[in-house]
């Protein structure tokens, strides 16, 4: 359904999938207090550990989108219970607006144990340095004019024939869903902007095992480009030493 595909498009876009803000100061060093972490050694010889939360995991944005999907299905089987529909709008705005919040806690941190990503897929995953086999990077291009203009052009169409089912059709209930997406659109986006630096390298972390619940043994995670070249080298010293 074209309204649903305008939602989940701009749920990619509040949570950080466009590699590309408007913010250009770099903020690849920012410090990360993770809980229940073995402080480092100050001894010498020992690899500096590095740090950084100007960071995105792709991963948050496909679960959340999961969650966003199933929760708005079992939403829209049940248009005629105007009731029904209002209380669980508003519970799926609530949930969704907590996993906003969650998914802004990222962050990553490189240190003798291994590489530790906060809150990853939501909660806190540490990758060992024997499980890594290669760390690889590639720089993301920034979007094109014409594919912007393509988007909006696109994006005001879908808008326009979700008004058109609700006034003509009687079909409120996609309108209703996009109107109260509205509000955590505006302060995601003004959150983001005053939360990420420039976001313009994409990083993969191939390990050697692949878990069971795993699609592939690949970690992504999109940050900026001094920062990925700084995670890189950091995990491959580390790994030299294993």
């Amino acid at each position: 359904m074209p309204a649903k595909i305008f939602v989940f498009d701009q749920i990619k876009k509040l949570m950080g999938w466009c590699p590309i803000c408007k913010k250009e100061a770099q903020q690849t060093k920012q410090s990360r207090d993770f809980a229940n972490m073995v402080p480092i050694s100050g001894k010498t010889g020992n690899p500096p550990e590095f740090r950084t939360s100007n960071v995105v995991f792709p991963a948050n944005t496909n679960l959340v989108i999961l969650l966003f999907t199933i929760g708005a299905n079992l939403l829209l089987r049940y248009p005629e219970d105007i009731y029904f529909f209002l209380v669980g709008l508003l519970l799926l705005n609530i949930c969704y607006y907590f996993l906003v919040l969650k998914t802004f806690e990222a962050a990553i941190l490189v240190d003798k144990f291994g590489v530790h990503l906060q809150a990853f897929r939501l909660k806190k995953f540490e990758i060992p340095y024997k499980e890594i086999e290669s760390v690889t990077s590639y720089r993301l291009e920034k979007r094109s004019k014409k594919m912007s203009l393509l988007l909006v052009i696109v994006g005001f169409a879908v808008c326009g024939f979700v008004v058109y089912m609700a006034v003509v059709k009687g079909e409120w209930n996609v309108l209703l869903l996009l109107i109260s997406l509205l509000p955590l659109t505006l302060f995601a986006e003004r959150r983001q902007k005053t939360r990420f630096g420039y976001l313009n390298t994409q990083l993969y972390i191939k390990t050697k095992h692949k878990k069971w619940y795993e699609w592939t043994s690949y970690y992504s995670l999109i940050t900026d480009e001094v920062s990925a070249t700084e995670i890189k080298s950091s995990i491959e010293r580390h790994c030299e030493g294993v």
